[in-house]
């Protein structure tokens, strides 16, 4: 009962007494050795499947299973659709082109989003004739070639920055308008720009951009030369190890 209630606690859920907790275990131990149990089976089975690896596709199984019918039907899985991209290649939604933003010479923390554009396009196998048209994290747009393509400022900005201030930009523009006209008419112009004001899921944006170990951003490309369009494969940003205060504090000469 207390190691129930401290998960429970901890997870924001209301404590429950001994009686309440034997009450609800005995609800779940029938599920645990039914159901779960079979499915957790079948699980396993595939997993033994793709962990010994160079079996064909046919030979994995999806299951639909109901105890209480009982219905058991096994069919094979169908393979991932494909989707043209540059050259004739393909890719499915499993597809991924992995930057590595580590090492010295580039951290992420200082990758500009002109170097990022550089990485992506070395890394997907571009020609010259390809460029990219845009990039988007979710639904902020952070690059598009025909507002920054010849913008050295922007091009110049750290990757992280950009995308930040893509999060905190994103639906307050007209806002920003309209504060500045009135803090005109007021004279409190300088007052009203100086301070940025994030809603909560901003906040909430913010907060999981930081801690994520990766990003994924959408990356379509344009033939300069047909004027065809094609979408990569997500392109997935790897953080660097951040080094923690102990690691520098061994690295000082002593």
């Amino acid at each position: 009962t207390a190691a129930s209630n401290l998960r429970a606690m901890s997870y924001g859920i209301p404590p429950a007494d001994a009686m309440e907790t034997r009450r609800v275990a005995g609800r779940i131990v029938p599920a645990m050795i039914t159901t779960t149990g079979l499915v957790s089976a079948l699980s396993c089975l595939e997993l033994v499947k793709m962990v010994r690896g160079g079996l064909p596709l046919a030979m994995h199984r999806n299951s639909f299973v109901n105890l209480a019918l009982p219905f058991f039907a096994f069919t094979a899985p169908v393979p991932a659709e494909e989707v043209g991209g540059v050259d004739g290649k393909t890719h499915t939604i499993w597809d991924r082109i992995t930057v590595k933003g580590g090492g010295n010479k580039t951290p992420t923390r200082t990758m500009t989003l002109g170097k990022f554009l550089k990485k992506i396009h070395k890394k997907a196998g571009c020609g010259e004739e390809i460029e990219i048209s845009s990039i988007s994290y979710g639904p902020f747009m952070i690059y598009a070639n025909f507002l920054h393509g010849d913008d050295e400022g922007v091009l110049a900005t750290p990757l992280l920055d950009t995308v930040r201030d893509a999060v905190i930009s994103e639906d307050d523009d007209d806002d920003m308008f309209f504060e500045e006209d009135d803090a005109e008419e007021e004279g409190e112009k300088e007052n009203t720009s100086s301070a940025v004001i994030l809603s909560e899921e901003q906040k909430a944006i913010l907060s999981k951009l930081e801690r994520k170990r990766f990003i994924d951003f959408s990356v379509a490309v344009e033939n300069v030369e047909t004027g065809e369009e094609f979408e990569l494969p997500p392109v997935r940003l790897v953080k660097d190890k951040e080094r923690t205060h102990d690691e520098n504090i061994e690295d000082m000469p002593q």
